[in-house]
């Protein structure tokens, strides 16, 4: 079957499933597995698969062979119990040898006999080959793990594996979240230890990197999957999830709205406060750099679309990045004191703080990567320690805190809470959940040429949301030419190809609604070594307002002067994705959430969430800039605990 059938587009701002999970879909569907030798379309590469249960992560499997000498590794990825390896016909297309090596050492048969060709996977098993007896290593329920533990990483996050340490506060996961939170406390003397299961991937944010088509799909090449949908059922969670410095704060688009008044009426209220009469809003935009402007154009667009449509606030759709030289109220360069930090990710700031030296936070910052919590042991209503599995020496160890912080994620921080048999007082521990549901416009449409908003270098990103929110629970975001979204090329010639130079203008639009949680929704954990079960219901709560939204959209691309099919419905997306879900240890104003409004643990003194676990409801926003304050707030809180 060819993947083209089988496609999964965009999920907001996620990014697409990619073509090795979505052939791993064709296969699950079509028991492909049972046979020897299958046909997909992968861009044309040859495929060796290797179908193994001994070997998973932290085991590294390569693949070496005689056209590169027996010397090279080609490193695979593990998804769903087998190995893949992906060989370019046009380099390997002679008939060649080949051989698994396990942890640096050749299977003891003979070698493999490939002729390398396109659109063809060869599937092995590894009971059909003998192997060298290696190391046992933890089993891991993870896909696609790096662990990884490179001179690099080893230089720049040392980490401390001393064991007899107290620390004043031990966060579980360097992303958005326990990054910030972590960044905050060492600055404020407070010994502080960060556990990450994975490793050093990149030490910057994607895009301030070149190549956009490496960015598009990196964040699904080094996604890892964590858990499968609840068998029979209708859920279809999609999308993977990133463990590594910096979480998915590495990857993700850099978008940052606030949540709206009506929105916020659903949060506590001393949260609701912080998040405005506080500031707390606008010291999170300050940390993460909030990008100030993209030039006249988009200003004239606001102005223009702001008198069109009366009934609905049209603003700058807001991103972490970094613009040291322009002033506060235009695009006006300033005097160049400093050059740009970029996209805002937490590997950034960690790093920041780790490679300085003395008194920046280094000396009261220690991270431990490749170490992945398995348990936080309590007694008498308290936190005392937390069990961890060192990946990369292959030895469980123990940290002792007086505070501890669980920051890993909301399918992982549940995890954590579960396998540790965490108080529940009110049985919300993994229930609840839930992502925001989204209409999309699935392609571009081109302006007029004769439009007073067409021309090749205009681009705008721009925010549209009804002034009644409440009564219109959704928010649009409207990008005209999306080709320019985040281009940066050192070569010209490659700057040329990536922004397709013409004189045609295009506009997409997509409508993200808030949610509630759903108490039909869970996270099962099922023992060490096995994928976590998820539940996760079909949303279908923007529905009612489909007519709304393709109005708008109609309202939006005829003002634009835009070619399109007013009768075109948009694509409702409603199965969600991890990379917008929480909900699922909720706070509460009331006490009957898992975590209180200081994000204590109700059942525990000094146990802590800090991630998108705690969200009470799922807002139209992506969630990052509303996570970025929560640590923020966490950290005064911490800070001005006895």
């Amino acid at each position: 079957m060819k993947l083209s059938e089988q496609a999964t587009g965009p999920y907001h701002s996620g990014g697409d499933r990619g073509p090795l999970q979505e052939y791993l879909d064709v296969v699950e569907q079509n028991s492909i597995a049972q046979q020897e030798r299958f046909h997909y379309d992968l861009n044309g590469d040859f495929i060796i698969a290797l179908e193994s249960e001994l070997f998973q992560p932290a085991h590294q499997v390569t693949l070496r062979n005689s056209r590169d000498g027996w010397t090279a590794d080609i490193h695979g990825e593990y998804w769903r119990g087998r190995w893949f390896f992906c060989l370019n016909p046009e380099h390997y297309r002679q008939r060649i040898q080949a051989k698994f090596f396990v942890d640096g050492r050749p299977m003891d048969s003979p070698p493999l006999i490939i002729n390398a060709t396109p659109d063809i996977t060869e599937l092995y098993r590894e009971t059909a080959f003998a192997f060298p007896e290696v190391t046992p290593l933890y089993t891991l329920p993870y896909d696609n793990l790096d662990v990884s533990n490179t001179k690099m990483q080893q230089e720049l996050v040392p980490g401390n594996r001393d064991e007899s340490i107290v620390y004043d506060v031990i966060i579980i996961g360097a992303g958005m979240g326990g990054g910030v939170l972590a960044d905050a406390l060492s600055d404020a003397n407070i010994k502080t230890l960060v556990l990450e299961t994975g490793s050093l991937l990149f030490q910057t944010h994607i895009d301030n990197l070149p190549g956009h088509t490496f960015n598009f799909g990196a964040s699904q090449e080094h996604g890892v999957s964590q858990y499968i949908n609840e068998p029979g059922t209708s859920s279809n969670l999609v999308n993977t999830v990133q463990m590594n410095l910096g979480g998915r704060s590495v990857f993700w688009e850099g978008l940052i709205p606030q949540m709206d008044d009506w929105e916020l009426n659903h949060w506590p209220t001393r949260v609701r406060q912080y998040l405005t009469t506080h500031a707390g809003y606008v010291e999170a935009e300050k940390l993460v750099r909030k990008r100030r402007t993209l030039g006249p154009f988009q200003e004239f667009l606001i102005g223009e679309l702001a008198k069109e449509l009366t009934d609905h606030e049209v603003s700058d759709l807001p991103r972490a990045l970094h613009q040291p030289n322009l002033d506060s109220t235009a695009s006006q360069v300033t005097n160049v004191t400093q050059r740009s930090t970029g996209v805002f990710s937490t590997a950034d700031l960690l790093l920041d703080s780790l490679t300085t030296d003395p008194f920046v936070g280094r000396d009261y910052l220690t991270v431990n990567l490749n170490h992945l919590v398995t348990e936080i042991e309590t007694k008498n209503g308290a936190a005392i320690r937390v069990v961890c599995q060192d990946l990369a020496g292959n030895v469980k160890r123990r940290y002792s805190g007086k505070i501890f912080v669980i920051a890993a994620g909301s399918l992982e921080s549940p995890r954590i809470a579960l396998a540790s048999g965490l108080s529940d007082p009110y049985g919300k521990i993994g229930v609840g959940l839930t992502d925001h549901p989204a209409f999309d416009h699935p392609w571009a449409v081109e302006l007029d040429p004769a439009s007073p908003f067409a021309a090749a270098d205009n681009h705008a990103k721009i925010l549209i949301r009804h002034q009644d929110g409440a009564a219109h629970p959704y928010s649009a975001e409207l990008v005209v030419n999306p080709r320019y979204w985040d281009v940066r090329h050192s070569d010209d010639e490659v700057l040329e190809l990536a922004t397709e130079s013409t004189d045609k203008t295009f506009a997409t639009m997509k409508f993200l609604f808030d949610s509630p949680l759903n108490d039909k929704n869970y996270i099962t954990y099922r023992g060490s070594g096995h994928k976590l079960h998820v539940f996760v219901e079909p949303n279908l709560s923007g529905l009612p307002y489909r007519a709304e939204v393709e109005g708008l959209r109609n309202r939006v691309f005829s003002f634009l002067q835009a070619t399109f099919d007013p009768n075109k419905k948009m694509d409702y997306l409603y199965n969600g994705s991890v990379h917008h879900a929480g909900g699922s240890l909720r706070m509460s104003s009331d006490h009957t959430g898992v975590v209180d409004d200081n994000l204590k643990f109700e059942a525990y003194d000094n146990l802590y969430c800090c991630d998108v676990s705690v969200f009470p409801r799922i807002p139209t926003a992506n969630p990052c800039l509303t996570l970025v304050a929560l640590a923020q707030r966490l950290a005064a809180h911490l800070k001005s605990s006895p």
